[in-house]
């Protein structure tokens, strides 16, 4: 009985060493990949995303997969995403300043005089700053510059996704490289997930 017992550890060891091994090395494919996304100028990461799929297959994870593999089907591995850094002062130094001389264009029937009257009456305009209400362009301006100083990118892209209008398309760009980049960030949430949650219980069972 004592034989049968202590074998029965032996292999329950092994299978926990076995896990531990590759929760280790997913975690260092996680970290490369984390790495070359937070990297201060952007670089592409298909390598990183390759290793990290090839070990995340093994794991057989559906959820974390099916993350990798939409990841892996586009095209921003192979051209990267733009840093927060270059992100905060894209918006900050140019994106910000131009809708903000269009904020009295109306949505609708927008002619050469509404953009010109807006583009002059902006520069006697009091530039509004932190979480101010209000769902004119100006306050939504405010609240995102906000959340981009506080490094909240996810925030400051679903206050300027609610904008509409000549806004909106001055946004084009800057939310188009905002998205990927929050793509990104979802799917390295998605693989840190079920890890966290391992050492969690194997903590738990000591």
């Amino acid at each position: 009985t004592n034989l049968k017992r202590l074998e029965r550890i032996a292999l329950d060891n092994s299978a926990y060493l076995d896990e531990n091994l590759r929760v280790h090395a997913l975690w260092s494919a996680i970290r490369a990949f984390n790495h070359a996304v937070d990297a201060p100028v952007r670089k592409p990461f298909r390598d990183e995303l390759r290793v990290l799929r090839h070990i995340a297959a093994a794991r057989e994870d559906p959820v974390v997969l099916a993350a990798l593999d939409a990841l892996d089907a586009t095209e921003t591995p192979d051209i990267g995403v733009e840093p927060l850094g270059d992100l905060t002062i894209w918006f900050t130094t140019s994106v910000a300043p131009k809708v903000a001389t269009v904020a009295m264009v109306p949505d609708q029937n927008a002619g050469v005089l509404s953009h010109l009257a807006s583009h002059f009456l902006s520069s006697f305009t009091f530039k509004r700053q932190g979480l101010v209400p209000g769902d004119d362009v100006l306050s939504v301006l405010a609240r995102a510059e906000y959340y981009m100083n506080e490094k909240d990118l996810d925030s400051s892209a679903r206050e300027l996704n609610q904008l509409t209008g000549t806004a909106k398309v001055l946004l084009t760009d800057w939310l188009s490289a905002a998205r990927k980049r929050l793509e990104v960030l979802q799917a390295l949430e998605v693989c840190r997930l079920p890890q966290f949650q391992w050492l969690v219980l194997t903590t738990e069972s000591y």
